[in-house]
C-alpha cells in the first residue's frame, strides 16, 4: 500500500454552468496533489460527480454504499469499470495515479452492482464543492444538482438506493434510503446486511408504482387528474408550502382561484392520496398584460377573473407552480407530473392559440427549469413586485409546443 493510501484525502470539484459540467477535480493527500481540468461532458465525469454529490451532501459513519439492480448502464457500473481501465484510458484513470479511483470500493465475490466510498480515506466534509464561483454546502443543492448531472447521462436517481451507517459504533442496523428518500423494494435488498425498511408501506407501493408506470405508461394505482375537493386540495396546499415557505400562495388564495377556475391545478394521485400537481391557470388579456408590465403581485390575481373561463377560451395562463411530496423529488415521478399534467391540460382546457405561458422563478432551480423548456425572460426581479424574475413563453400551436415538449424527452399526445 502506498502513502498516498494511508492518509486522508481531500477533493475539489469545480462545477460549471447549467445543468452543472464537472470541469476539474483537484485530488489532495499530502505531500501528493494532482488535478485534471477541462473535463468533457461524457459518462466517466457525470458518473464521479453524481456519486460524490451524493456522498458529500450526507453525514455517514462506518458505511457509504450506492447500490443499482440494473444489470448494466447505471454510473455505478460506469465507475466500476473505469477501475478496470489500464493506464492512459482516461485522465480520471490516471489521476493520482490511480488513488483517486481507489477511493470507490467494491467486494470482489459480490454479486450484485454497488459502490462504496472509503470513509477510511475520505469523509463528506472533506470534499469542496464549487459551482460557478459559489462553495455548495446546502444538501438539497447538491443533491439537485447530482440529479441534474444524472439525467443528462440518462440516469434515473430513483433506480439507486443509498446505505449508510449511522456514527455510533454500537448501532449495527443499515440504513437505506431511495435518494428520492423512499424506500427501496424490499423483495430487493440485500440479505447479507438486511436493511430496515422504512415505517410507511405506502413508499414502497408508491416507488413500485411510478416505477411500473414508466415502463407502459398506465398503472392501476397512480394516474393525473384535477383536484376534486376542499380535503385534496388542503393536502395539496401542505405540500406546496412545505416547498415553497414563505413564496407559498396562501391557502385562501389557493383555494379562491380552485373554486374560481377547478381545471387548474393537474394532480398527481397515488390511489386516492395527493402526490403533486402542476398548477396552470388562465389570464384574462388586461390581467396578462399587468403581470407583464411589473404591475400585478401574483397574489392581487384573482379566482373570480377566471370564471368567464370555464366555458370560454383563454389566450394567456399562469404557471403557479410545480410541486412534489419531498420523497419523490427527482427522476421518474416528476416526469410523470410534468407529461400527464401538461397533457391534461392540453386535452382539457379551452386554449387560444397563437397562446403565451407566464410564469415566476422563485428559485434558481425553477429558473433551470423554465429555461430548458425555452422559456425566455419578461422582466428581471428588480422590476417586479414579488422580486423574482418573470418567465414566458410564446405557444404558436397545440403541434409546435407538443412537439417541442417531446424533443425534451415528455410523452405528450
Amino acid at each position: 500500500m502506498t502513502d498516498t493510501e494511508d492518509r486522508q484525502a481531500s477533493l475539489h470539484l469545480k462545477f460549471r454552468g447549467l445543468p452543472p459540467l464537472l470541469h476539474s477535480i483537484q485530488f489532495s493527500c499530502p505531500p501528493h496533489t494532482d488535478k485534471v481540468t477541462d473535463l468533457q461532458n461524457r459518462d466517466l465525469p457525470r458518473a464521479v460527480a453524481v456519486a460524490l454529490l451524493l456522498f458529500r451532501m450526507n453525514s455517514v459513519g462506518t458505511l457509504f454504499r450506492i447500490r443499482t439492480w440494473q444489470p448494466a448502464g447505471t454510473f455505478v457500473h460506469t465507475i466500476l469499470n473505469a477501475k478496470h481501465q489500464t493506464r492512459g484510458k482516461s485522465c480520471i484513470r490516471d489521476l493520482a495515479d490511480g488513488a483517486f479511483l481507489r477511493l470507490f470500493l467494491k467486494t470482489p465475490s459480490a454479486r450484485d452492482s454497488y459502490i462504496d466510498i472509503d470513509l477510511t480515506r475520505l469523509r463528506p466534509a472533506s470534499i469542496e464543492v464549487n459551482h460557478d464561483g459559489r462553495v455548495i454546502h446546502d444538501a438539497q443543492a447538491l443533491r439537485q444538482m447530482a440529479v441534474m448531472i444524472a439525467a443528462q447521462a440518462g440516469w434515473d436517481i430513483n433506480d439507486y438506493s443509498l446505505e449508510t451507517t449511522p456514527e455510533e459504533p454500537h448501532l449495527q442496523t443499515l440504513h437505506p434510503q431511495g435518494l428520492n428518500h423512499s424506500a427501496p423494494d424490499p423483495a430487493l435488498s440485500d440479505r447479507n446486511t438486511s436493511p430496515t425498511v422504512l415505517d410507511n408501506p405506502a413508499f414502497i407501493a408508491i416507488h413500485h408504482a411510478i416505477r411500473n408506470f414508466c415502463q407502459d405508461g398506465v398503472h392501476e394505482h397512480l394516474r393525473v387528474g384535477h383536484i376534486r375537493s376542499c380535503g385534496e386540495l388542503h393536502d395539496l396546499w401542505a405540500i406546496d408550502n412545505d416547498a415553497y415557505g414563505e413564496a407559498s400562495i396562501a391557502y385562501d388564495k389557493f383555494e379562491d382561484w380552485w373554486r374560481g377556475y377547478p381545471f387548474g391545478l393537474h394532480a398527481l394521485f397515488f390511489r386516492t392520496r395527493v402526490m403533486g400537481a402542476v398548477g396552470i391557470w388562465p389570464l384574462s388579456t388586461s390581467c396578462a398584460g399587468l403581470l407583464k408590465a411589473a404591475r400585478l403581485k401574483e397574489s392581487e390575481i384573482t379566482g373570480r377573473q377566471m370564471r368567464i373561463f370555464r366555458d370560454g377560451p383563454a389566450r394567456y395562463w399562469y404557471v403557479s407552480g410545480i410541486v412534489l411530496r419531498p420523497e419523490l423529488i427527482g427522476g421518474r415521478a416528476i416526469r410523470i407530473l410534468l407529461s400527464h399534467g401538461v397533457g391534461s391540460w392540453l386535452s382539457s382546457a379551452k386554449i387560444e392559440f397563437p397562446s403565451e405561458l407566464l410564469a415566476l422563478a422563485y428559485s434558481k432551480q425553477g429558473q433551470a427549469l423554465l429555461e430548458g423548456f425555452n422559456f425566455f425572460k419578461v422582466q428581471n426581479a428588480s422590476m417586479m413586485p414579488d422580486g423574482v424574475p418573470l418567465f414566458g413563453l410564446q405557444l404558436a400551436s397545440k403541434e409546435q409546443f407538443v412537439s417541442s415538449l417531446k424533443e425534451r424527452g415528455l410523452e405528450v399526445d
